[in-house]
C-alpha cells in the first residue's frame, strides 16, 4: 500500500536546492515531525553522498511519492524569518540571473555556524507529565531530561534530537542584554537635525550624505540604540573589514559583546562562534562586509557606510550587490535603512532627489571645521618630478610641525612596466595580457594572476637592455624617502598588507603617531579618522580617467574627494595637492571645490544623454574559454543571435575584445546590451544558452567590467 492510501496524515514534499547539487530544486519527503518550512536548512541524500540544502517551497504530493527519498536532517532556519531567505535567492536568481545553487550559497554559511550542540534546551511547557511514559525506555534520553529540571543546559546532539523529535523540550532563548547607556558625544546641531529626520519615519530608506568629518558614525550608533531599544538587531555594512579597523573598534567599545564581527578573514571558528553568539541572541549588533547582510539578525536598521564603494559588489556568482539585499531585508523586515557616504554614487543620488528614497544630508564637518583647501598642480610643468614644488612645501611643512601626511598613488609596484630599448618587447604575464609590474625586490609580477618570477636583466628576445616605466606606490616611498630623509614612512596597499591583520597594524602604528607619511593606493582613502593629518598629496589623478568604463570618472572624483577628506579633521587645518595632466578635467575641477552636486548635476546630463544609468539599463555578456578562436567565433554568433532578437529599444553593441583581453590563461570577448527597461534585457539574458565545455558565458547587470 503507497503512503497516500494509508489512514495517516499526507506526506509532504519539499523542494530542496542543494549546495553540491544539479541545478534545479529536487523534492524530497519531510518525515512526519519534522517542520521544514521554505528557508530552512536541511541535510538530504543525494546519490551517495548527503548534502547541505535549503528548502525553497512546499507542494502537494504527487504521483510516485514512495520514490522520493526522506530529508535527512532539519537544521534550522537560515534568518529568524525563513520566508525572507526564500526571496531573497529569488531576487538572486532573477536579478543577477544565477542559479538556484548559486543564488542559495551566500544563505549556507550560516549553516556552518548553526551548532545545536552550544544551545541550551529547557522542559518544554506541560510535557512534563508524559515524559516518564515516553523515555521509559530510553535511560541516557531520562537523564539528560530530569537534569533540565535544574535549568537550561547544553546537550549533545544524539540527546537533544529525540528529545525534539517527542516534544518534550525547546531550545532556551537568551534574554537580550539591557539598552547600554549612550557613551557618545553629545551631537552637533545638524546631527541631531538629520537624526531626528531619520527618525520620523521609521522603516524608511535614506540615503544620509554627509562631507568628510560630519559626524556620521555617530549618527549611525544612535540608530543602533534605538533598534536595541526596541528589542531588535542592527546590522552595519563596511566596504573592507581590513581597512575599517577604526570603525569595528568603536563599536566593539560601545556595545560591547553584543557586537558580532564577522568577515571570512577571522577564521571558520571564530566565524561559527559569531553566528551562534547572534542565534542565542547574545550578540545583535553585526559588523561586516557584504557577505554582513545575510546575517541572522532580527534588524531594526541597516547601514551601509560608504555605500559607494565597489567592494559591495560581488565579482564571482551570484554576482550580487549588497545595496540590493539590504533593501529587501529592510523592507520584508520594516528596518529603516541608511546608506551613507560623501560621495554616494550617482545611481543611487539621483533616486534621493528623485524620490526614490529620502536624503538626509550633512553639509559641515563637526564644530564648524574648514574642508581642507585642495591645490591643483599641473604636472606638464614639471617633468620628471614625483614631487611637483607645491607637494613638496606642503609635506615639509607638515612634517616639521610633527603633523602627518598621506600621499596616495593608485598604482602598486616600483615600475608599472617595462620595455627593451632595442626592440620594443614589453615582458607580460604567461596567463594574461597584462604588462608586469617591477618590484623592489626584483620580481616581476602580475598584479591580475599574481604571476611572479624575477625581472629579466636583459630583453629575453633580442638581448637588449631593459627600461623601467612609470612609478608605482614602492617608488614613491623610496622617494618620499629621499626627499624627507628624517621623516618615517609607512605604505599601505596589496603588496605591504599580504597577511590577515597586516592593514589593521599599518593603521594603528599610523594612528599612534609612529609614522609620519603614509604612502598607499586607494587603500589609504577608505575613511580613515587620524587627527593629525593636515597635508595629503595625490602623486597622479589621472590614473583611473582612462578606463574603458562609463564610471570612470565618477570614482575618479569619488577617490580625490574621499582622500583630500583625510586633512584636516582635527583642530590644526588641512590642505591637499592634487597633480594632474589635466587639470581642467571635470572629476578634478569638481573635486578641488569639494562640489559634489556640481559634478552629479554635469555627470548626471552625460549619462542621460547616453542612455547610462540611472537612465537606463546594462547588460554585459562576457565570453571566455582557453581557445581563442572559439570565444571569438562564440561571441560573434551570440551577438547575431541578440541582435536577431532584439526588440525595438534595446541597442546591442560589439563584440569586442575585453579590456584585459586574456586573465588566468582564458580568453574574454563582451558584449554590451543597453535598454531603457531591464525586462527586455533579463528576457534576452534568459535565453542564452549555457555554452559547451570550457566555452563559458556570463550575463552581468549593470557591469563594472567584465572580470
Amino acid at each position: 500500500m503507497s503512503p497516500t492510501d494509508s489512514a495517516g496524515p499526507e506526506p509532504r514534499v519539499v523542494q530542496v536546492v542543494l549546495e553540491r547539487g544539479p541545478l534545479r530544486p529536487l523534492d524530497y519527503l519531510c518525515p512526519e515531525g519534522l517542520e521544514a518550512v521554505p528557508g530552512m536548512l536541511v541535510r538530504a541524500p543525494f546519490r551517495r553522498t548527503v548534502s547541505l540544502g535549503l528548502v525553497v517551497s512546499q507542494r502537494p504530493p504527487e504521483v510516485a511519492i514512495e520514490r522520493l527519498r526522506p530529508i535527512a536532517e532539519l537544521i534550522g532556519p537560515t534568518l529568524p524569518e525563513p520566508q525572507e531567505a526564500v526571496q531573497l535567492v529569488q531576487l538572486l536568481r532573477q536579478r543577477y540571473l544565477a542559479t538556484w545553487p548559486q543564488a542559495a550559497q551566500p544563505l549556507l554559511p550560516s549553516a556552518r555556524g548553526f551548532l545545536p550542540e552550544a544551545a541550551r534546551w529547557e522542559i518544554a511547557a506541560g510535557r512534563a507529565a508524559e515524559a516518564d511514559l515516553l523515555l521509559r525506555r530510553a535511560p541516557r534520553q531520562k537523564a539528560a531530561y530530569d537534569a533540565l529540571r535544574g535549568g537550561p543546559r547544553p546537550l549533545q546532539a544524539a540527546i537533544w534530537r529525540p528529545l525534539l523529535e517527542k516534544g518534550l523540550i525547546v531550545r532556551h532563548q537568551a534574554s537580550r542584554p539591557a539598552r547600554p547607556e549612550s557613551t557618545g558625544p553629545a551631537l552637533t546641531a545638524a546631527q541631531a537635525a538629520a537624526l531626528e529626520a531619520l527618525r520620523r519615519k521609521p522603516g524608511g530608506a535614506f540615503l544620509l550624505h554627509g562631507v568628510t568629518g560630519s559626524g556620521k558614525t555617530e549618527i549611525y550608533f544612535r540608530l543602533i540604540e534605538d533598534a536595541l531599544l526596541s528589542q531588535r538587531g542592527a546590522i552595519l555594512l563596511v566596504p573592507e573589514i581590513a581597512l575599517s579597523a577604526q570603525l569595528v573598534d568603536l563599536v566593539q567599545a560601545r556595545f560591547g559583546r553584543r557586537a558580532a564581527v564577522i568577515h571570512s578573514a577571522v577564521g571558520e571558528s571564530a566565524r561559527r562562534q559569531a553566528l551562534q553568539r547572534l542565534r542565542q541572541g547574545i550578540a545583535d549588533v553585526v559588523v561586516g562586509p557584504r557577505s554582513a547582510i545575510f546575517a541572522p539578525v532580527d534588524a531594526g536598521v541597516v547601514i551601509m557606510d560608504e555605500q559607494h564603494e565597489a567592494s559591495y559588489q560581488q565579482d564571482e556568482a551570484p554576482r550580487y550587490h549588497a545595496q540590493d539585499v539590504a533593501f529587501l531585508r529592510a523592507a520584508r523586515s520594516g528596518a529603516t535603512l541608511v546608506l551613507g557616504s560623501a560621495t554616494p554614487d550617482l545611481v543611487t543620488y539621483h533616486a534621493a532627489r528623485s524620490g526614490g528614497l529620502q536624503l538626509v544630508q550633512l553639509p559641515e564637518r563637526i564644530g564648524g571645521r574648514p574642508l581642507p583647501k585642495v591645490h591643483v598642480a599641473d604636472l606638464r610643468r614639471t617633468p620628471g618630478r614625483i614631487f611637483s614644488p607645491d607637494l613638496q612645501q606642503l609635506v615639509s611643512e607638515s612634517v616639521s610641525r610633527g603633523e602627518q601626511a598621506i600621499l596616495l598613488l593608485n598604482r602598486r609596484g616600483f615600475h608599472p612596466s617595462m620595455v627593451c630599448q632595442s626592440c620594443g618587447q614589453v615582458p607580460s604575464c604567461p596567463d594574461c595580457s597584462v604588462a608586469l609590474a617591477y618590484h623592489e625586490d626584483g620580481d616581476a609580477v602580475c598584479h591580475l594572476c599574481g604571476h611572479r618570477r624575477r625581472a629579466p636583466g636583459t630583453c629575453p628576445a633580442c638581448g637588449g637592455r631593459m627600461r623601467l616605466l612609470g612609478t608605482g606606490t614602492q617608488r614613491v616611498a623610496q622617494a618620499a624617502r629621499e626627499t624627507w630623509p628624517g621623516a618615517r614612512i609607512l605604505r599601505l596597499d596589496r603588496d605591504a598588507v599580504r597577511n590577515v591583520g597586516a592593514a589593521d597594524e599599518v593603521y594603528r602604528a599610523f594612528r599612534d603617531g609612529e609614522a609620519d607619511i603614509l604612502v598607499g593606493t586607494q587603500m589609504v582613502a577608505k575613511g580613515f579618522d587620524f587627527p593629525h593629518v593636515t597635508a595629503v598629496g595625490v602623486v597622479v589623478a589621472d590614473i583611473g580617467l582612462g578606463q574603458p568604463d562609463f564610471r570612470a570618472s565618477e570614482r575618479t572624483f569619488q577617490l580625490l574627494m574621499q582622500v583630500s577628506g583625510r586633512a584636516g579633521r582635527a583642530d590644526t587645518p588641512g590642505q591637499a595637492v592634487i597633480q594632474t595632466f589635466d587639470p581642467e578635467h571635470p572629476a578634478i575641477r569638481f573635486a578641488v571645490r569639494h562640489d559634489y552636486e556640481g559634478f552629479a548635476a554635469q555627470e548626471l546630463r552625460e549619462r542621460e544623454r547616453g542612455g547610462y544609468p540611472p537612465f537606463g539599463e546594462l547588460l554585459l555578456i562576457g565570453y571566455s574559454g582557453r581557445e581563442e578562436a572559439a570565444v571569438a567565433a562564440l561571441a560573434e554568433q551570440r551577438t547575431r543571435e541578440l541582435r536577431e532578437r532584439a526588440p525595438d529599444g534595446v541597442r546591442v553593441l560589439g563584440p569586442v575584445p575585453a579590456p584585459i583581453y586574456r586573465a588566468q590563461g582564458r580568453y574574454r570577448w563582451q558584449t554590451l546590451l543597453l535598454a531603457a527597461r531591464r525586462e527586455a534585457l533579463r528576457r534576452l539574458a534568459a535565453e542564452l544558452p549555457q555554452g559547451d565545455g570550457d566555452l563559458r558565458e556570463t550575463p552581468l547587470f549593470d557591469p563594472r567590467q567584465f572580470r
